[in-house]
């Protein structure tokens, strides 16, 4: 009798110490119950455009102030513009047995926009980087999926069949690196390449300050700089693109005057830090700490625009 006394006390208290965290209402998470709270899954993953219009359970809702405690806004900006409003989803975790970081991946909607986002932790549970690895296309003749197969690669596919009965495919596979960035390490397709036109999303903004202006490398590598909401702010929109390497990135954001002739993008919620140099007709950029999150790994917003 002592001894079944004995085990239900046990079972009792490991029941109560090992009681449930609601992620979406306890004010004291951590990032481990963060992490935690995604439903593991063994390798391979994989996604395709009916995971994105399946129903999601209820169960799996993430409040957007609890994934914003945690991730940087910044990576959904992209294709959110206005990130208020996103319904977020737990889709999966999976943790590297042997270089320890962890993947997870969640689902993003708003109206009819909806994505899977990749998101990679380091061994110290640190945020890392993050990557778009699906998102719901509205041209029914195009069919995208998305997978981690089990040697860690990240494969994109996509295909489409055009009015006149051709196929085009495109792939890409990326790796996470010990840099904490995903690595393009393949790219295949026989898409026609087009020549789009790259929207500048403050060209029609005032530019009195002495420093505005259009300074350009190329029609593909520019900084446009617009008045700030004080004589020592500027508004800036910056774009690169790396044929070659297949590579492209851009960033909109506010600049701080740090010295004479010297501006800086340093936003509290984002990893990337920029540093505007102005010199006659000329800004110098530099990237102070990575940019990862607003352009692939093969290319830089690092460089010398002239006026």
């Amino acid at each position: 009798m002592h001894r079944i006394f004995t085990w239900i006390c046990i079972v009792l208290f490991v029941s109560c110490s090992e009681e449930t965290i609601d992620i979406n209402q306890d004010e004291n998470i951590d990032v481990e119950d963060f992490i935690q709270s995604f439903p593991e899954k063994s390798l391979p993953i994989a996604y395709d455009q009916a995971d994105l219009t399946a129903k999601e359970s209820d169960s799996l809702l993430i409040k957007e102030s609890v994934v914003y405690k945690f991730l940087p806004d910044s990576i959904f900006k992209k294709e959110f513009d206005n990130t208020k409003q996103i319904q977020f989803h737990r889709s999966a975790r999976y943790k590297a047995e042997e270089s320890e970081e962890t993947y997870l991946f969640l689902k993003a909607e708003r109206k009819s926009k909806k994505l899977i986002y990749l998101i990679c932790f380091n061994k110290e549970n640190a945020f890392s980087t993050s990557m778009e690895l699906l998102h719901k296309d509205a041209d029914s003749r195009t069919v995208s999926e998305a997978a981690v197969d089990k040697r860690l690669t990240i494969i994109k596919n996509r295909t489409k069949q055009t009015g006149d009965g051709k196929y085009y495919y495109n792939k890409s596979a990326y790796v996470y690196n010990t840099e904490g960035l995903f690595t393009l390490i393949l790219t295949e397709s026989n898409e026609p390449v087009e020549d789009k036109v790259v929207y500048n999303p403050i060209d029609t903004l005032p530019r009195k300050s002495p420093f505005a202006g259009d300074f350009k490398k190329d029609k593909r590598n520019f900084v446009s700089v617009r008045d700030g909401s004080k004589a020592n702010k500027l508004q800036f929109f910056i774009h690169v693109e790396n044929s070659g390497n297949e590579c492209e990135g851009s960033l909109r954001g506010d600049l701080e005057q740090v010295k004479p002739k010297v501006f800086h993008y340093n936003k509290a919620d984002d990893h990337c830090i920029l540093e505007f140099t102005f010199q006659g007709k000329q800004v110098q950029v530099k990237e102070l700490e990575a940019c990862g999150n607003h352009r692939g790994v093969r290319c830089s917003f690092d460089g010398r625009y002239r006026k």
